[in-house]
């Protein structure tokens, strides 16, 4: 049964008692959202609701798309329309009180909890996300070290690639938000099967955990000297590394992909390539963006990729939220000075979920064979 068939026989049902028994008869068979082509229907099963909302991806996380109540039914729905490569968070909101979508087995994590997921028919994950076979997987290794630059003690972990060989030179990517790059995209596993497949050529990841993310990564100096002066020297001479700015990438999400930017900007001849993941590149008015605009050609390679979702991150319209558009006039910007650029737009939104899945196509831009 469509849940329009559901609604037409609901429709000509005589009694409460026989609309409650179809709307249940067809929640045991159905999950949520049921999808059809483009059209999207989230329904929600309540005898006692006063209000349920969804919030996610396409409301700017903002409680603003409320579901329809079918009178003499247990049955609240909602209908929309996503683009048919999307893939989208969401929360339930019941009575004023977040939740996962009780009927959605689907789930992705995230650092502020799991959301509940929408795969649009023509989406598809990366095959590194879903092949269940067997390969060999690198080691890691955390440390920790102190910071004269930030003044903190500094914790990190070096991801290194399978049959690890300390007699060969590799290239090494940094991470900021090393943590949700490990807990929430798995990357020891992700650059194993690259790496194990002959996707990349081998490297050693290096995922830096951060202590004040928001101070550190808003273009702050002391945190470039301290992956300049102090991390970076650290690695070379504790891992074979090929020590050349080249063969050293700096990685981010959000605001690590605004620091990512930045510090290549401020030490292209430590970093010479740049991936940036839904970048904040419009943080303190497009400042980075005048910063490399006073720049000769530097030399950095950059991979930017952004959701076409993000074009108001936190619902409020204010224009330096859009990063659809400031990915757009960086890219520009970059390609005018002649850089070498990657840029993309996908239908999806601010989340680790999002970053995860496009990690292999970034790593083959530097690395691929």
């Amino acid at each position: 049964m469509t849940f329009d068939q559901l609604l037409a026989e609901l429709e000509s049902a005589t009694s409460v008692a026989a609309k409650t028994r179809l709307v249940r008869d067809f929640a045991r068979t159905e999950t949520s959202p049921l999808i059809e082509d483009s059209r999207v229907t989230f329904f929600y099963l309540s005898e006692d609701a006063r209000e349920v909302v969804l919030e996610g991806d396409w409301t700017h996380w903002q409680p603003t798309a409320p579901l329809a109540y079918l009178p003499d039914t247990p049955l609240w729905y909602r209908v929309e329309r996503f683009p048919r490569a999307a893939r989208l968070e969401y929360r339930i909101v019941v009575n004023g009180h977040r939740r996962l979508d009780p009927r959605n087995p689907r789930t992705a994590p995230g650092g502020f909890g799991p959301h509940s997921e929408v795969m649009m028919p023509d989406y598809h994950a990366p095959r590194e996300l879903t092949d269940e076979a067997r390969i060999e997987l690198g080691s890691v290794e955390e440390h920790w070290l102190m910071s004269q630059s930030m003044r903190d003690r500094r914790t990190f972990w070096v991801c290194l690639p399978p049959n690890f060989n300390p007699r060969k030179q590799y290239p090494v990517a940094y991470f900021n938000d090393g943590d949700g790059y490990l807990n929430y995209c798995d990357l020891p596993y992700i650059a194993s099967y690259l790496i194990y497949h002959g996707q990349v050529n081998p490297f050693i990841a290096v995922l830096i955990k951060p202590n004040d993310r928001e101070k550190e990564y808003a273009r702050n100096n002391h945190y470039v000297r301290f992956l300049v002066n102090e991390l970076a020297p650290w690695v070379d001479q504790n891992y074979p590394t090929v020590p050349e700015a080249y063969s050293r990438a700096i990685i981010g999400a959000s605001y690590g992909g605004l620091i990512a930017a930045h510090a290549a900007r401020r030490r292209p001849n430590i970093f010479g390539l740049v991936g940036s993941q839904s970048g904040f590149y419009s943080f303190q008015d497009d400042a980075l963006l005048r910063d490399y605009a006073a720049a000769q050609n530097l030399g950095i390679h950059f991979h930017l990729t952004v959701g076409e979702f993000e074009t108001d991150l936190h619902g409020e319209g204010k224009p330096g939220d859009d990063f659809v558009a400031a990915q757009h006039r960086f890219a520009n910007l970059l390609r005018d000075k002649g850089y070498v650029v990657s840029s993309a737009e996908y239908p999806e939104g601010h989340q680790w979920g999002f970053w995860r899945a496009h990690i292999g196509e970034m790593l083959r831009f530097f690395w691929g064979d």
